[in-house]
C-alpha cells in the first residue's frame, strides 16, 4: 500500500510538472489534457482522477505557487520563535523571486487571474485574493497573540490590507500596464507595508 502512494504522488507531480512546462511554452489556452498526459507518460484516466480538468491543475500550480505562506503559517502554529511579520515579508519576497525570474510565468499568472474573476463569482471561498487572505490572516492571529500588532490594527484587517497588496502587485506585473517589476518594486513595497506595522507598535510602546 505504501508503495502505491509514494507511486500516485510521483504521478501526480510528474502531471504537474509537465501541465506547467506546457502551461508556459504554449499558454494555457493551446495545451490539451491529452499533450499533458503524453508528456507526464502517464494515462488520460490518472490526470482526471487527480486534477479533475485544465482549471484543477492550474489551481495545483498556484497553490504550490503560495506553499511558502502556507509553510510559513503552519511554522508559526508550531510555535516558532522567529518574528512573524518578518517571515511574513521574506515569505512574500521569496514567491515574487520566483515568479519575476521566469518571465513566461507572467501569462500564466494572468490566465490565473481572469479564471479567479470566474471562480470567484461561484465560489468566493476559492478565489486567489481569499486563498492569499487565509495563509496571512493565519500569521497576523499570531503576531497579535504574541502582541506585535499595533492598534487599531486587528488581524482581519491587517490581513486584508496586505493580501489585497500582494493581489494588486501581481495584477499589475502580470498585465505589464506599467514598469512595475515583482523584483525590487514589489519586494521593496512588501517590506515597506510589514515595516509600517512594526514601526507603528514600536511608537505605541514608547508612547505607552
Amino acid at each position: 500500500m505504501k508503495r502505491t502512494k509514494e507511486q500516485a504522488a510521483e504521478t501526480r507531480r510528474q502531471i504537474l510538472r509537465a501541465a506547467e512546462n506546457l502551461f508556459l511554452d504554449k499558454g494555457y489556452e493551446n495545451v490539451t489534457l491529452d499533450e499533458i498526459a503524453t508528456a507526464a507518460g502517464a494515462s488520460r484516466g490518472a490526470l482526471h482522477w487527480h486534477f479533475g480538468n485544465k482549471q484543477g491543475l492550474l489551481y495545483a500550480l498556484r497553490d504550490e505557487a503560495q506553499s511558502p505562506l502556507q509553510e510559513l503559517a503552519d511554522c508559526l502554529d508550531a510555535g516558532t520563535a522567529l518574528s512573524p511579520l518578518d517571515m511574513l515579508g521574506d515569505a512574500i519576497c521569496s514567491i515574487f523571486a520566483a515568479m519575476h525570474h521566469d518571465k513566461r510565468r507572467r501569462g500564466l499568472i494572468r490566465v490565473m487571474m481572469y479564471l479567479d474573476i470566474s471562480i470567484s463569482q461561484k465560489k468566493p471561498s476559492k478565489s486567489q485574493r481569499n486563498e492569499v487572505y487565509d495563509d496571512i490572516a493565519r500569521i497576523f492571529a499570531e503576531a497579535n497573540r504574541r502582541q506585535r500588532l499595533p492598534s487599531p490594527w486587528t488581524p482581519v484587517a491587517a490581513a486584508s490590507a496586505v493580501s489585497a497588496v500582494v493581489v494588486g502587485i501581481l495584477e499589475e506585473w502580470s498585465l505589464e500596464r506599467s514598469d512595475l517589476q515583482l523584483v525590487p518594486h514589489g519586494q521593496d513595497l512588501v517590506k515597506m507595508v510589514v515595516r509600517g506595522f512594526q514601526l507603528g507598535k514600536a511608537a505605541a510602546d514608547a508612547g505607552s
